[in-house]
C-alpha cells in the first residue's frame, strides 16, 4: 500500500482551502426587481460576491442579454421574452459552477392601475394614458373588442393610445396585450364613453388703440357645416346658425356696437369655421368710387361688409389674400367644435402677421391661465420693427435671408405687415422660388440618407416606408418623366412623390439683375416667342404643358420643340394654340392645372407636388381614400421637414423602423444653422422684443437647434405638432381641445397696432 507523504498531505489541504475560498467568494445575495413584463428586456440587478468574470445567465429556459459587471459585488442583466406568465429559477454559471438567486423571477401579465382620462366622447380618437405595471412590449390595447391605435410604450409603467370610436355611450373594459397575453380586468381598467357637452363664451376685447377713424367688423362662417355667425335682436352674443337660404350674404357685425362676444358649443357643431376681424377705415368706407372698399356692404341686410354665399353655404366667396384692397385689412381665427368633442381653436398666421391677436383661457374669476398669440403689451409696430434686424443678423452669419426682405409691406398708413413666403410667391416672382432647390435635389438623389418614414392612413392603417430616390418615373396621365422618391413597405402599395425642382418653370434667372423674372411672350402660328431670351438651363423641356390664357389651353397646349440661339431659348413650338399678339405671362409644367408653381412656393405653402394625393391616386373607394391620405401625409412630412431645416440632416439613428419620422419630430433639431429652411417661420417662433417672444411660449418650451426658445405660431402651412405620437412642446398657436384645468371662459384680445 502506497503511503501518502507529508508533502502530499500539505498539497491536498492547500487545494481544499483554495476550493473552499473559491466557492465562498462567488455568492448570490439578492436580485431586484424579481418581477417583470412577459416581453422581457427588464433591467435586473444581481448582487453577491466574487463577480470576477462575466457569467452566463438563464431565466428558466430563456437566456439573457446585456450582462454588465458593475463591480465584484454587482452586475446587471436584461432578461428575454416568454410566451406566458411563469415563475422561473435564475441560474448563473461562473467557470462551470452553477449559482441561483435567492428568489425566482416572475414573468407577469400586464396590469392596469389607472386610465387618464378614463372617459371620452363616443367618437374616441383621443390620447389616453394608461398607467400600470409590466407594460413593456405592449402591442395592443382593447376597449372591449375594439382596438386602439398609435400604441406607444413610454415606460414599463406607462403607455399611450388613441381610443377607438364606439358609436354609443357606455362603459367598456380596457385590456393591454403583451406577447399575445392580456391584462386582467379590474376596477381601474374601466373606461366610459359619454355624450360630451361643452360650451365656451368668447368675449371680444378691443385694445388696438385705434382712433374713431376705424370700425371693427366681425364675420364668421363654416362651409363644412353651412353655418354663419348671427345675432338675435337685442343680444350682443353671436352664435353660429344655419345659412338662411340657398344663396345670399354673410353679414358682419360692428364690434362694441353690435357684438361683444361669441358663443361656441359642441351641441351646435362647427367644423373649419373662420371668424374674421376687419379693420375698416371710415374714410375709405365712405368712398363710392373705385378707391373705396368693394366689400358688399351695399348688399348685406345690415349694410355692413359681407361675403357672398351659394349652395346653402357650401360655397363662399372669400376676401382675397393679402395684400388686397377690396376689403379692409383683416386677421382671423379658426375653430372646430364637433359633437361630443373638445374645442380646437387657433390664431392663424399661415398667411402672415398683420396685427396682434391673443386668445386667453380664463377661470371663473377671469384669471388668465394661458394664452396663445401675442403676449400682453406686444404691439404690431414692435413685432414688425424687429423683423429686418432679425433677418440682417442671420445674413451677417452667412445665411441667405436677404430674399425675405420683400415680405415686409405697408398694409395702410397705420399698419405695416409681414407676408408668409408661400403667399408672397402667389403673386410675386423672386429668388425665394429656389431657396429649397439644393435641399430638394439632395433629398431626391442621395440614397445615403436612408430614410424610413412612418405614416398612418385611414382607420388603423400605419406603415413604415423605406424611401429610395429613383429617376425617370412617368407622371400619371402624362408622357412626362421626372425624378421621384419611391416609398415601399411590406404588404403596402408602392407609392411615389415627385421632385418639385425642374417639374415646373414659372420664371427665369436674370443674372445681371440678380433676381428672377416672369416669363413674358406672345403666340403666333403655334409659336410662343419670349420677350427676353431665356437661359438654356431655365428648365424648359419638350412635353411641358403651358398655363391657361394668352392663346394657350391648360391641359391641351404643350411644348413640341425648343428653339435656341447663341444667347439662349428664344421661343417654343406648341402642339395647339390660338394667336395672341399681346404680352402675356406664361408658366410651364410637366403636369397641368395644379402644378404651375415654383419649387419654393410648393414647399413654403404645402401645395402642388406636396398636396396631390387625390390627383395622382384618384378614386372614392376605401382603398383609394387610404392611399390618398397616406400620400398627402408623406408629402406633408417632407415639406414640413424642409421648412424646419431637418430634411437632409444625417442622424445617428438611421436603422430603426420609422427613424426618419422620429428624428424629424425632435424639436431641438429644428432650424439648424447652415441648412436651407423657412427663415420666416424661424422668425415667427423665436423672434423677441427685449426678452419676450413675439408669440407666447408653451408650457415646457424647448429650444431650437440654434438655442432660441420657440413660441407657439404658424410659420407655414403644415406647422403643426409632430406626428407619430412623439411628445414635445406645443408648436402652433392653438388650443387643441386641451385647455388648462379650471378654464371656464375665453377672451379674444385685438392687440395694439402701435
Amino acid at each position: 500500500m502506497k503511503t501518502t507523504t507529508y508533502k502530499g498531505i500539505l498539497l491536498i489541504i492547500s487545494l481544499l482551502i483554495v476550493n473552499v475560498y473559491t466557492l465562498k467568494a462567488q455568492t448570490i445575495t439578492s436580485m431586484s426587481p424579481s418581477k417583470g413584463s412577459l416581453a422581457g428586456n427588464t433591467l435586473i440587478t444581481i448582487k453577491g460576491t466574487g463577480f470576477k468574470s462575466t457569467p452566463s445567465i438563464q431565466f428558466g429556459k430563456v437566456g439573457a442579454s446585456s450582462i454588465t459587471i458593475i463591480s465584484d459585488t454587482e452586475l446587471t442583466v436584461k432578461n428575454s421574452a416568454v410566451a406566458s406568465p411563469q415563475s422561473v429559477k435564475v441560474e448563473l454559471i461562473f467557470n462551470g459552477n452553477k449559482f441561483y438567486t435567492p428568489n425566482d423571477f416572475q414573468f407577469k401579465l400586464p396590469e392596469i392601475t389607472a386610465i387618464k382620462p378614463n372617459f371620452s366622447s363616443i367618437k374616441g380618437n383621443e390620447k389616453i394614458t394608461i398607467e400600470g405595471r409590466y407594460l413593456t412590449g405592449a402591442s395592443e390595447v382593447l376597449f372591449d373588442k375594439a382596438g386602439g391605435t398609435n400604441v406607444k410604450v413610454i415606460s414599463d409603467t406607462k403607455i399611450t393610445v388613441l381610443n377607438p370610436n364606439k358609436g354609443t355611450t357606455g362603459k367598456v373594459n380596457v385590456t393591454v396585450g403583451v406577447q399575445a397575453q392580456s391584462s386582467k380586468i379590474n376596477n381601474n381598467s374601466i373606461f366610459n364613453y359619454k355624450n360630451f357637452i361643452e360650451k365656451y363664451t368668447i368675449s371680444l376685447k378691443n385694445l388696438t388703440g385705434l382712433s374713431n377713424d376705424y370700425k371693427i367688423y366681425v364675420l364668421g362662417f363654416s362651409t363644412d357645416t353651412q353655418k354663419m355667425l348671427t345675432l338675435n335682436a337685442g343680444n350682443s352674443i353671436a352664435k353660429f346658425s344655419p345659412m338662411s337660404s340657398d344663396s345670399g350674404y354673410i353679414q358682419s357685425y360692428e364690434l362694441g356696437k353690435d357684438i361683444k362676444a361669441i358663443e361656441l358649443s359642441n351641441a351646435n357643431p362647427i367644423s373649419g369655421a373662420r371668424i374674421y376681424f376687419f379693420m375698416a377705415d371710415k374714410v375709405i368706407s365712405a368712398k363710392t368710387d373705385s378707391t373705396g372698399y368693394k366689400d358688399n356692404s351695399n348688399k348685406t341686410g345690415n349694410n355692413n361688409l359681407g361675403f357672398k354665399y351659394s349652395n346653402s353655404g357650401k360655397n363662399v366667396t372669400l376676401v382675397g389674400n393679402p395684400p388686397q384692397t377690396a376689403f379692409p385689412q383683416y386677421n382671423y381665427i379658426e375653430a372646430t367644435f364637433k359633437t361630443n368633442e373638445g374645442l380646437y381653436i387657433d390664431i392663424s398666421t399661415v398667411d402672415g402677421f398683420f396685427f396682434p391677436l391673443s386668445l386667453i383661457a380664463q377661470d371663473k374669476n377671469g384669471k388668465e391661465l394661458d394664452r396663445i398669440g401675442q403676449p400682453k403689451s406686444v404691439s404690431a409696430d414692435q413685432i414688425v420693427s424687429v423683423y429686418k434686424p432679425f433677418m440682417k443678423n442671420l445674413k451677417s452669419g452667412g445665411e441667405p435671408t436677404q430674399y425675405y426682405d420683400s415680405l415686409y409691406y405697408a398694409a395702410n398708413g397705420d399698419l405695416t405687415a409681414l407676408l408668409n413666403p408661400g403667399l408672397y410667391l402667389e403673386s410675386n416672382t423672386g429668388m425665394l422660388e429656389t431657396v429649397f432647390d439644393t435641399a430638394l435635389n439632395k433629398l431626391y438623389t442621395d440614397a445615403s440618407l436612408k430614410m424610413n418614414i412612418w405614416q398612418n392612413g385611414t382607420g388603423k392603417f400605419q406603415q413604415n416606408y423605406e424611401v429610395t430616390p429613383v429617376q425617370n418615373i412617368q407622371f400619371p396621365n402624362t408622357t412626362n418623366t421626372h425624378s421621384a422618391l419611391k416609398f415601399t413597405s411590406p404588404g403596402a402599395e408602392t407609392l411615389y412623390m415627385f421632385n418639385p425642382v425642374g417639374f415646373s418653370v414659372v420664371s427665369y434667372e436674370d443674372k445681371t439683375a440678380k433676381t428672377r423674372k416672369p416669363i413674358i411672350g406672345s403666340i403666333n402660328k403655334k409659336v410662343l416667342t419670349f420677350n427676353a431670351v431665356l437661359p438654356l438651363n431655365s428648365g424648359l423641356v419638350k412635353g411641358m404643358y403651358v398655363s391657361d390664357g394668352g392663346g394657350s389651353t391648360d391641359g391641351t397646349t404643350q411644348i413640341t420643340k425648343i428653339n435656341t440661339s447663341k444667347e439662349g431659348i428664344v421661343s417654343v413650338n406648341l402642339n395647339s394654340s390660338n394667336d395672341y399678339p399681346k404680352n402675356f405671362q406664361y408658366k410651364f409644367s410637366k403636369a397641368p392645372s395644379n402644378y404651375y408653381l415654383s419649387s419654393g412656393q410648393m414647399t413654403f405653402a404645402g401645395i402642388g407636388l406636396f398636396a396631390d394625393g387625390a390627383f395622382r391616386y384618384p378614386g372614392t373607394s376605401d382603398k383609394q381614400i387610404n392611399i390618398q391620405t397616406v400620400v398627402n401625409g408623406l408629402e406633408n412630412q417632407i415639406s414640413t421637414a424642409l421648412n424646419r431645416g431637418v430634411a437632409v440632416l444625417k442622424f445617428k439613428d438611421n436603422t430603426s423602423a420609422g427613424h426618419t419620422t422620429k428624428n424629424w419630430a425632435v424639436e431641438t433639431n429644428w432650424y439648424p444653422k447652415g441648412q436651407p429652411q423657412n427663415y420666416f417661420s424661424y422668425f415667427m417662433h423665436t423672434a423677441k422684443i427685449g426678452n419676450t417672444n413675439i408669440f407666447t411660449l408653451p408650457k415646457d418650451a424647448v429650444k431650437s437647434a440654434r438655442g432660441a426658445l420657440m413660441g407657439r405660431s404658424y410659420g407655414f402651412a403644415y406647422d403643426e405638432n409632430p406626428i407619430g405620437g412623439y411628445e414635445g412642446a406645443q408648436v402652433p398657436s392653438e388650443f387643441s381641445a386641451d385647455f388648462p384645468k379650471g378654464t371656464t371662459k375665453l377672451e379674444l384680445v385685438l392687440g395694439a397696432w402701435k
